[in-house]
């Protein structure tokens, strides 16, 4: 990946699609596109629609039409997909290999009664089922803690001396314990003023109406004035008379510290909260973990992902999902709120490829990864078996070039893998969403990830914003090319995807353009992959 950055510009410049128009879109359109936009708007093209879609239709209906495929397994390595839902039911995966309920692995795959995808957040007897995790930055900021907590931190190494920073400052765990020493320095001020006032106006009740017209200068201390200040904004708020006496707002400083501290103690309390235990207890050494179950009131998420790329086509009910010929296999091991853990992640991507997936999404993500090289050796694994990866590139807004978010397409020694895509996300005007991360070396392309209508739980369908969104839509292209075109490697799809990107006119784009904040420039368009992909398989005839 990174040999190929500094070519992308000579080679694919003509393979690109640029749109004609050289005006840029006014406000009140733009605004119109974000309220009035057409329901399946991803899937169509700026030249008929107006709209920044990825041609989809267009490529269906001028390319493929006519054409053979070949039946892509697509693992969704997410939260849980419904199933039973109208839209997927026929398309989710079975291990024929697999009998249903013996309780026997009947495979040989290490895992019992694999019928339709793997849970690698429960227990083996299926009791206990993992729904609420922490933040992997707390759960590191509850470990090193407990391991440095006889050590001077100033004295480690320059690289754990790093990671603990980065731990700590991601963390808000340690941002509430920072919070709550904010707190207490701030309520030690209210002595200062009560002495202060004291000094100025002996012999006299001090009222809320002097704290109001005082307006003392504490220079020396920017502490000691941020408090005062406050004590105004409580009197204000809670609409004292002016006529209280003062020692009637000392109770902010008190409030202020026990509102921290049981802040604090709730959020230590989560971050020990470990259900990943109970699915681990009493296992085998090389074991592996959880259990069959797939379908969970919060698999939204994964159910949204796996509609994106494949809803049935063409059969009148609720979506259609960007590809056709697909089977679908749920994986999962992410939980809404929290982090996932890399184990369950690296095992995941193991698990897809070993039973024949050749396409992976992955719309999860997060900024600490401590075990990140078991999920580099899967990635590894799956680029070795020719496995393709596309991953949501983060909903934090940040530069991923400078703040890593995981699981990245970078290994340890800064080789990127060659079967990884990042995705960032964008608006029908063709602009970055506000929410997404971009990097001009770390996020490949864009997609469409605003209001992307595709199926929930129990028959539901809804639109959800995120990179989570534009990554299945990526997914979605990149299974056409491998089912219409299933000679290209995972590599090949990759490169054809990064030259065929649709370029979006500077001056229609925001202070960030596509352009500078990403590897390809662009955003995916399904029209021209495949063209470029079957212009590629006439030539080699």
């Amino acid at each position: 990946m990174k040999k190929l950055t500094g070519l992308i510009g000579v080679f694919m410049l003509p393979l690109c699609l640029f749109a004609q128009q050289n005006k840029g879109l006014s406000d009140a359109k733009k605004k119109d596109l974000f309220t009035h936009h057409p329901q399946n708007w991803h899937m169509l093209s700026f030249a008929k629609d107006s709209v920044y879609g990825i041609e989809a239709n267009k490529a269906y209906a001028e390319i493929l039409k006519g054409k053979k495929a070949k039946k892509i397994l697509v693992a969704v390595i997410d939260a849980g997909v419904d199933i039973n839902h109208e839209d997927l039911k026929s398309i989710i995966w079975t291990n024929k290999k697999e009998i249903p309920g013996n309780g026997i692995d009947d495979d040989g795959n290490g895992y019992i009664d694999d019928i339709h995808g793997w849970n690698f957040l429960g227990s083996a007897d299926g009791k206990t089922n993992i729904e609420f995790a922490t933040s992997e930055d707390d759960r590191e900021y509850v470990r090193l803690s407990k391991v440095y907590e006889h050590t001077d931190t100033t004295k480690l190494n320059s690289a754990d001396k790093k990671y603990f920073n980065l731990v700590k400052r991601k963390s808000s765990l340690a941002q509430s314990i920072r919070s709550l020493e904010g707190s207490k320095n701030l309520a030690s001020k209210v002595d200062s003023i009560d002495r202060y006032f004291g000094k100025i106006f002996p012999n006299k009740v001090v009222t809320i109406q002097t704290l109001y017209d005082t307006r003392p200068e504490f220079e020396k201390d920017k502490e000691l004035g941020l408090m005062y200040e406050l004590l105004k904004m409580r009197a204000q708020a809670n609409k004292y008379s002016p006529d209280l006496p003062i020692n009637v707002v000392y109770k902010l400083a008190p409030f202020m510290v026990s509102s921290s501290e049981n802040n604090l103690q709730s959020q230590y309390v989560s971050s020990l909260k470990d259900g990943r235990a109970v699915v681990m207890a009493g296992l085998k050494p090389g074991q592996n973990w959880g259990n069959n179950q797939l379908s969970f009131k919060n698999s939204d998420h994964g159910t949204h992902v796996a509609g994106a790329i494949a809803a049935v086509r063409g059969n009148g009910i609720g979506i259609d999902g960007i590809a056709d010929h697909v089977e679908i296999m749920p994986i999962r091991v992410v939980v809404p709120q929290g982090d996932e853990y890399d184990e369950d992640v690296a095992k995941a991507i193991r698990y897809a490829v070993d039973n024949g997936a050749t396409v992976i999404n992955m719309s999860f993500g997060k900024r600490v990864s401590p075990k990140k090289q078991l999920v580099d050796d899967a990635i590894k694994y799956a680029e070795k078996k020719d496995v393709l990866i596309v991953r949501g590139g983060g909903n934090f807004t940040e530069d991923t070039d400078q703040f890593v978010f995981y699981p990245s397409q970078f290994y340890n020694n800064g080789k990127a893998a060659s079967n990884v895509i990042t995705v960032g996300a964008t608006s029908p005007f063709g602009e970055i969403m506000g929410f997404s991360n971009y990097g001009r070396k770390s996020v490949d392309l864009f997609a469409p990830g605003f209001d992307v209508y595709s199926t929930g739980i129990d028959n539901t369908y809804s639109g959800m914003h995120g990179t989570s969104m534009a990554s299945p839509v990526v997914c979605g292209v990149a299974t056409l090319l491998r089912s219409y075109y299933p000679k290209l490697s995972a590599a090949e799809v990759k490169n054809i995807l990064m030259q065929t990107v649709t370029i979006v006119p500077e001056e229609w784009q925001g202070k960030q353009k596509l352009q500078n904040i990403s590897v390809s420039g662009g955003i995916v368009n399904a029209y021209q992959a495949l063209k470029l992909a079957d212009q590629q398989s006439q030539s080699t005839k």
